[in-house]
């Protein structure tokens, strides 16, 4: 039988959006500050410097979550500046950008985890990347969602990124519930799928797109409202 159901938060519940028309503005301002001045390649080269760093050390040390500090410093490394006055101001600024224009819930979303609720507990399994945990509760709660979780496993908070199964085992940890008795939803096979089977999960893979089957998910939706239902065929024997 299954008591919990865990969901991904970008691309399955909110849309996914760039925020580096922000950050890259903001950023070669406060590096003029420093008296840094980049032109648009330059600046475009310094701040990717930062996302190459991150997905290295991903690569390299397994799974590590890289945060937001280690980030701006890699990029701040690049430009010649180490630990400048408003080194701390460039961090937040990177990890509050997400409050300038916050991600939209999709639709059925709300629907959805109110027809859940109360027959599973719910849970969030998200790579957070520079949008802290501690931010995206907030958003949560503004658009109405946030009481729907009782755990909440942001990759910043536990330390790990997808797939690497401690990030799942975090929210099943938090709501008291084995791994075969969970199923997870998610739009990234390679993300989602892979990592939940790593930690002996179900899986729903909501398709948004075609992608490498890195993995075979338990179930294949297209839409969310389409989860409620989808999740009594595993009630059946022949699951």
């Amino acid at each position: 039988m299954i008591e919990a159901v865990t969901f991904d938060l970008w691309d399955t519940l909110v849309y996914t959006r760039n925020y580096g028309e922000f950050r890259l503005p903001a950023l070669n301002r406060l590096l003029m500050v420093n008296g840094v001045l980049l032109d648009d390649d330059e600046l475009n080269e310094a701040y990717m410097v930062g996302w190459r760093h991150s997905r290295h050390v991903i690569r390299a040390e397994g799974n590590r979550h890289v945060q937001t500090a280690e980030i701006v410093d890699r990029v701040l490394s690049e430009v010649g500046l180490v630990n400048p006055p408003n080194r701390d101001e460039i961090v937040r600024m990177y990890e509050e950008t997400v409050l300038m224009d916050p991600p939209e819930l999709k639709e059925g979303v709300t629907e959805t985890l109110a027809a859940l609720h109360g027959r599973y507990r719910l849970g969030l399994v998200s790579v957070t990347g520079v949008s802290a945990g501690r931010l995206m509760r907030g958003i949560l709660k503004k658009q109405g969602v946030l009481a729907y979780f009782e755990a909440l496993a942001f990759s910043d908070e536990v330390g790990y990124v997808k797939p690497d199964p401690r990030l799942f085992m975090a929210a099943l940890e938090a709501l008291g519930v084995e791994p075969g008795k969970a199923v997870h939803v998610g739009d990234s096979v390679k993300s989602d799928v892979l990592g939940a089977k790593y930690a002996g999960m179900k899986t729903v893979w909501l398709k948004t797109r075609d992608q490498a089957m890195v993995a075979e998910p338990d179930r294949i939706i297209t839409s969310l409202t389409q989860l409620p239902e989808t999740l009594e065929t595993f009630q059946a024997p022949h699951s």
